[in-house]
């Protein structure tokens, strides 16, 4: 089948190159190009084709008898502009809108440059081999920073490293590790540039620590397709990306939650006493996540793959679930692509073709998995991705309502496997990516309307489109492990991975409880896309198995997380909308702030987050931008374009709130299925400029609300004048069901000076003073006009 394949795309080459000779023939030279959406030109023995997929991405694709270039993984922006082509002796401009392309035939190269004719981007060669390695080569500036390539625990600015681009576990990782579950071939430049390599297969990324002025992207074959993308601004870059190969869609609200999980609850009867302990002590809990005891209590030489319940373990999982969701707490189960010889599953997928095989055409064994003899799904076979679709179906019916896939790089994958599509060497990074996209596909088909919560720890460029919520894998529960999670979750943001997260409290390695580190962790675990603490049962994650003094420092970050709700799903709704990510380094806001500042982060634009990162802080400095900046906990103002101390209390970390911000919080809470956005606390941070807010509310669970207009927008501008302030507020959105027809709103004013008296919309508000704050109440309808008139 594949030497069928590979002779069809041998004709295919050759028929192109035979037209292009004819064609050529007629206008005296083989290197002619032609206006239209793409323009093919012959290199080395193949075929180079460039086309334009906007004003401002640019795609390249080459193939021969050996590469091909014509498979689609990352983008699914079908879209097309003209290239206008102008022919100068050897050369060729290529231009759209935004970007001109210099080509020079002899020899080969192409200078990328922007409208003013700046040169963003050199290509060096578009496609060499060496053997079985194919590459290609770009040529880097002297003082150009290159982000990106995914989860790494190293410095954002990736530029002197050679990194292997092939997801891959690191059990008990800590900061300096260079190859984690989740690669991205995509590097964003600061240059105002990106680049994305649509190829999943092993290889590697070498930004100029061989030939320092070079950036070679290197495989094992693959696919020879590759996209740069022109930007203006960080942010400008990533909406284009996103757009180019899509958006994360709004996860169900109780995401936002505390999910209560740990490796592992035994059986039924610990996992109830242990949430029923949490909700005793008061602790909100949004889900309770089962790891791998489920389907048996073997680790080793175990029965992973049975895909179900234990009967002596988890006698009645449909009343277990049941009990669980008459406390408002979902379920969700873990599940692996592997299948051991004791599942019960190896032979039914062996018999049925669905197990990746060996050269024999038999399903493959791989004998050296931490769990036992297994056979791997091939994910990539359409008849696989239905029989494990039914599974999930099956299993949905005892009222699952999320799913966690585990070991999805795929943990263990022998180069020579073959799957439908290629060998495992070919394809490996877009594994984890073909099993989101089985699952989001899946709820589409059958639950068009429920939104899908998927959990797992590797995927390609794209795979957020399909609902991804990655974390950081088997992290060390160590300081270390705890600062390595700043640059994994700001770097893989910058590749449109929005949902970046950490086992909060560290996973294993060290088996002494550690205070200090573990509420720390979580204080700073608050400030991220999922607060989810999870370990090995040798150090238990779950709060309330702490000591007194440590719940006393961690219980109000949790309140705090829950008070927060309306800021961070509003976060999530821009990510959707702009693909913006909920967590972002300094630079990406403030450019003047160098890159190696990794030891705080923006919370979307307006909170600064500086987590504690290291034992016995007693000042803790943070570096602030310019503007006004405000303590979220003391309210205190500060001038940015500074480091500020702070003498670090036991119960949070340092968080600051950008002037103009208004904060939109919520009133404490025991499950996110009690908030309805009808009492609300807006704060409002001052400075003299105007400013605009926005927060966003939806159900929480209809799939595509905000697009069929199920949404209410409250848009905020405040404009400070010398005599006082006005603020208007505005409700955009038909609503959606059970949505308040009045809010009731207790107002916040900090840092403005005391007023005379405050008008709503014309009438003469109560207000109150107390502790450097203004307090005021109003009831919000549709739309509302706050006058703040100084003494």
């Amino acid at each position: 089948m594949r030497k069928e394949i590979r002779l069809q795309h041998s004709i295919y080459i050759i028929l192109l190159l035979l037209n292009l000779t004819f064609s050529c023939s007629n206008n005296e030279s083989a290197d002619t190009a032609f206006k239209g959406s793409n323009i093919e030109i012959p290199y080395e023995n193949g075929l180079l084709t460039i086309s334009a997929i906007t004003q401002d991405i640019i795609n390249f694709r080459y193939s021969d008898s050996l590469t091909y270039g014509d498979r689609d993984y990352a983008p699914i922006l079908t879209s097309s502009v003209n290239l206008q082509v102008e022919k100068q002796e050897d050369n060729l401009i290529l231009s759209t809108e935004n970007i001109e392309l210099f080509v020079q035939l002899k020899p080969f190269s192409i200078s990328i440059r922007d409208v003013n004719s700046t040169e963003k981007a050199y290509l060096i060669s578009p496609y060499g081999r060496n053997g079985d390695t194919t590459s290609i080569q770009f040529k880097l500036k002297e003082n150009e920073a290159i982000y990106g390539t995914g989860a790494r625990a190293l410095p954002l600015n990736r530029r002197g490293y050679k990194l292997d681009m092939f997801n891959k576990a690191h059990y008990a990782y800590q900061m300096g590790s260079v190859l984690l579950n989740y690669c991205i071939p995509h590097i964003t430049s600061s240059e105002k540039y990106m680049l994305l390599f649509d190829n999943p297969a092993k290889g590697w990324m070498d930004i100029g620590k061989t030939v320092e002025d070079e950036l070679n992207f290197s495989t094992l074959g693959g696919n020879m397709s590759y996209y740069f993308i022109n930007g203006d601004s960080y942010d400008d870059m990533i909406a284009k990306y996103t757009e180019l190969t899509g958006r994360q869609q709004l996860p169900p609200v109780w995401t936002f939650g505390n999910l209560q999980s740990r490796f592992g609850y035994r059986n039924q009867k610990e996992a109830l006493s242990m949430l029923n302990k949490s909700l005793e002590a008061g602790y909100p809990v949004d889900a309770m996540i089962l790891d791998i005891y489920w389907f048996g209590p073997e680790l080793q030489d175990g029965q992973m793959g049975k895909l179900d319940w234990d009967a002596e373990k988890w006698p009645n999982p449909k009343e277990m679930i049941a009990e669980f969701e008459e406390k408002n707490v979902k379920t969700i189960t873990v599940s692996e692509p592997f299948f051991t010889l004791k599942s019960g599953r190896f032979e039914e997928l062996e018999s049925k073709g669905l197990l990746a095989k060996d050269n024999a055409g038999n399903a493959m064994q791989i004998p050296y998995f931490y769990f036992g003899n297994t056979g791997l799904l091939d994910i990539f076979n359409a008849d696989a991705q239905q029989w494990i679709w039914n599974q999930y179906k099956r299993m949905d019916e005892y009222g699952i309502d999320g799913w966690w896939v585990d070991l999805g790089e795929p943990e263990v994958h022998p180069d020579d496997i073959i799957h439908v599509n290629g060998l495992g060497q070919e394809v490996h990074g877009a594994y984890g990516h073909e099993w989101a996209k089985m699952l989001y596909e899946g709820y589409e088909k059958d639950y068009p309307n429920e939104r899908l919560f998927h959990m797992g720890r590797a995927g390609f460029a794209g795979t957020q489109r399909y609902s991804l919520i990655p974390w950081s894998g088997d992290v060390s529960r160590t300081w270390s492990g705890l600062n390595a999670q700043i640059p994994i979750m700001t770097g893989i943001g910058m590749s449109g991975i929005g949902y970046m997260h950490a086992d909060a409290g560290g996973f294993s390695f060290v088996e002494e409880a550690n205070p200090e580190l573990y509420t720390r962790w979580l204080q700073f675990a608050i400030f991220t896309p999922v607060f989810r603490p999870h370990a090995d049962e040798v150090v238990a994650p779950e709060p309330v198995t702490w000591p007194e003094e440590v719940q006393k420092n961690v219980k109000p970050a949790i309140e705090l997380r829950y008070k927060m709700l309306p800021y961070n799903y509003t976060l999530a709704w821009k990510n959707m909308t702009s693909g913006i990510p909920m967590a972002r380094p300094i630079f990406m806001e403030y450019e003047s702030i160098p890159d190696t500042l990794i030891s705080e982060y923006m919370w979307g634009e307006d909170l600064l987050v500086s987590p504690v990162l290291q034992p016995g802080e007693v000042i803790h400095k943070t570096y602030l931008p310019e503007g006004v900046w405000y303590d979220l906990h003391l309210n205190s103002q500060h001038q940015g374009n500074q480091w500020v101390g702070k003498t670090l209390a036991k119960d949070h970390i340092p968080v600051y709130v950008k002037g103009g911000c208004v904060l939109v919080t919520t009133p404490a809470m025991n499950n996110t299925t009690e908030f309805t956005s009808e009492n609300l606390n807006f704060t409002y941070y001052y400075t003299e400029n105007s400013s605009e807010n926005v927060v966003y509310f939806d159900d929480g669970k209809t799939k595509g609300a905000y697009e069929k207009g199920e949404y209410h927008l409250i848009k905020t501008n405040v404009q400070p004048n010398q005599t006082g302030l006005s603020i208007t507020l505005n409700v955009e959105g038909s609503g959606y069901v059970n949505s308040p027809e009045n809010r009731n709103i207790k107002f916040s004013l900090i840092g403005v000076p005391e007023p005379d008296n405050i008008m709503i919309d014309g009438k003469k508000a109560v207000f109150s003073m107390s502790d450097n704050a203004i307090l005021f109440n109003l009831s919000l309808n549709k739309n509302s006009t706050i006058v703040v008139n100084y003494k």
